[in-house]
């Protein structure tokens, strides 16, 4: 049935190019033998010039003609094609369900049908995501409830044990574990938490106008001792008074996500780099640091939630959300969060933000 439609698509088009080549010769004949004729009945020997000069406006008068027939007779079919375009570009930009008009038994026809069936696909699809995702948050809501009240519970527990007789110093090792064990488990489940209002957009954020340059400062003067501690000198590359629209207590989240990610995966002993400079209207934060092969090949997968590099690696904590956090408070702040590697040893985080004006409020 295609095939079908589509030859009657590529016969009407053959036969509207034949139509209109007749066209133009009949007005090139009609144009140049008169003027032949003319010239013959009175034995005029024409110029090369001047022969020439009415040969090509002739022709070009028949090209014209030729030009003006296929404009017009594939009007209809043009206009066809600018709307199917305008509509599948409103399709494309959200509007989903949208239909278009079908007029006709061609293949402009058929692609119409076509481009409602996605359409209405389409919005199916969302809708079973939407409600896939409420599901899925309701869930997460449920699961933290029901999770958290037994932590509770232990937590109590293990507190009215500790505090029952005086406990040898093995005894007390094994409860400081699960009292540790016990916070790790609430804080997960607070990240979790955090997950879920973040994607489902349960986030009101309070954004002003920062000094990012101010505020990176004061975030490396508190975690420096940190990476000093772990072997790594933080050099610094930030530009002054850089000011940024943010919500302050979700950027700081950020900045700390990724600090911290560096601290737990950075090469041990080698350099990390800070940078925050303004391009081209925009503001970069850039954190970058040496680090395994392993993390390089995962570069495409270190945004996915509770995904970590070499979970092997019991010695290096970390739930797998915070990178996932930090891009989605990015999102949320119109921003992005990009990770590239420099070589097959370095990786760079980026947070692009656009730059606040300085005289906004």
């Amino acid at each position: 049935m295609r095939q079908r439609k589509r030859d009657q698509l590529l016969v009407k088009l053959i036969g509207i190019i034949l139509i209109n080549a007749f066209h133009a010769t009949i007005v090139f004949l009609l144009i140049a033998y008169p003027i032949g004729l003319y010239y013959m009945r009175n034995e005029t020997v024409l110029d090369p010039r001047t022969s020439n000069l009415i040969f090509l406006s002739v022709t070009f008068l028949a090209i014209f003609v030729f030009i003006v027939g296929f404009s017009l007779m594939t009007r209809k079919t043009m206009r066809k094609i600018t709307y199917l375009s305008n509509e599948i570009e409103q399709i494309a930009n959200g509007d989903l369900g949208r239909t278009v008009k079908v007029e006709g038994r061609d293949e402009l026809a058929s692609l119409g049908d076509s481009v409602n069936r996605m359409s209405r696909q389409l919005q199916e699809l969302f809708e079973k995501e939407r409600a896939y995702e409420a599901e899925r948050n309701q869930l997460f809501s449920n699961l933290s409830h029901d999770l958290r009240t037994p932590l509770t519970s232990i937590r109590g527990y293990v507190q009215l044990l500790q505090n029952e007789r005086k406990l040898s110093e093995t005894e007390q090792s094994h409860f400081n574990v699960l009292n540790e064990k016990t916070a790790q488990l609430e804080q997960l489940l607070d990240q979790l938490m955090d997950v879920n209002r973040l994607y489902s957009s349960q986030v009101t954020l309070s954004r002003h106008r920062l000094n990012g340059s101010l505020l990176t400062m004061q975030l490396v003067h508190e975690l420096r001792p940190l990476f000093e501690e772990a072997g790594h000198e933080l050099k610094l590359d930030v530009q002054p008074d850089l000011y940024i629209d943010a919500d302050q207590q979700q950027l700081i989240r950020v900045f700390q996500n990724l600090m911290s990610n560096a601290l737990k995966y950075a090469t041990p002993g080698s350099p990390i780099k800070l940078t925050l400079m303004q391009e081209d209207g925009a503001i970069l934060w850039r954190l970058c640091n040496k680090t395994t092969p392993e993390t390089i090949a995962s570069i495409d997968h270190l945004f996915d939630r509770t995904y970590r590099v070499d979970t092997s690696r019991g010695e290096t904590p970390g739930d797998g959300l915070g990178l996932s956090i930090a891009r989605q408070i990015m999102l949320l702040h119109d921003g992005t969060l990009t990770a590239q590697s420099m070589s097959e040893s370095h990786i760079c985080f980026t947070a692009c933000f656009v730059r606040a004006d300085k005289k906004s409020i």
